[in-house]
C-alpha cells in the first residue's frame, strides 16, 4: 500500500517537472577588458636618502639557556643543572647516544669501558611565576 502511494507521488512530481515551461537564459553582455599598462624604460637610480635616527637600546636579557659539556674518564658521567633550571636535553659522546634522565635537573651517560665519555646538556632557566 505504501509503495503504491510512493509510486503515485513520484509520477506526480515527474509530470510536474516535465510540464514546466523551459526558461531560456538571458544573454550575458561581454565584460570590458581593461588595457594593460606597458612598462617603459626605467630611469637612472637616485641617490640614497639621509640615514634615520638610531633607536633606543633594548634591554639586554639572559637568553636563559646554558650549555654544559663534561668529559669523564671511565664509568658513568653525570651533569647537573642549577636549582633554578630544568634539563632540556642531553646526549652522550660524538655518536650522540641518548642520555638517561634520573631527575628533571640531571642527566647521566653510562659507560661499561674505561674509555673517555663526554656528555653535553642544555639547561633552561625556569621563569618566575
Amino acid at each position: 500500500m505504501l509503495s503504491a502511494f510512493g509510486l503515485i507521488g513520484f509520477v506526480a512530481v515527474f509530470v510536474f517537472v516535465l510540464g514546466r515551461p523551459a526558461v531560456s537564459p538571458e544573454p550575458v553582455a561581454p565584460k570590458a577588458v581593461a588595457a594593460q599598462p606597458v612598462a617603459g624604460v626605467p630611469g637612472a637610480k637616485g641617490d640614497p636618502g639621509p640615514r634615520g635616527e638610531r633607536g633606543p637600546p633594548g634591554p639586554r636579557g639572559d637568553p636563559g639557556i646554558r650549555m654544559i659539556r663534561r668529559d669523564c674518564t671511565g664509568g658513568n658521567c653525570t651533569v647537573q643543572c642549577d636549582d633554578d633550571e630544568v634539563l632540556l636535553t642531553a646526549h652522550c659522546g660524538v655518536g650522540r647516544a641518548q642520555a638517561v634522565y634520573p631527575t628533571e635537573h640531571s642527566a647521566l651517560c653510562r659507560s661499561r669501558a674505561t674509555a673517555k665519555v663526554q656528555i653535553v646538556a642544555a639547561c633552561v632557566k625556569l621563569s618566575p611565576r
